[in-house]
């Protein structure tokens, strides 16, 4: 099997990363959205802060779903 290497410019690559998204349906985009923001927890240590965050969210959505 052979590697090929394209070399293409930054603004053939963005119009590229658009046509793929826009192929895809809105689940598939949030779940992608939630695979990235897993990671990013998960890579820079920040479980501890989300949690955190959570609860303030939960708290915030009690309140708004009250009034």
């Amino acid at each position: 099997m052979r590697n090929v290497v394209r070399v293409i410019t930054k603004q053939q690559a963005e119009k590229n990363d658009i046509l793929f998204w826009s192929k895809k349906s809105p689940e598939e985009k949030l779940t992608a959205l939630q695979i990235m923001r897993e990671q990013y927890i998960r890579f820079f240590n920040k479980g501890r802060l989300y949690r955190e965050s959570r609860k303030g969210l939960r708290r915030v959505y009690k309140i708004v779903k009250q009034a």
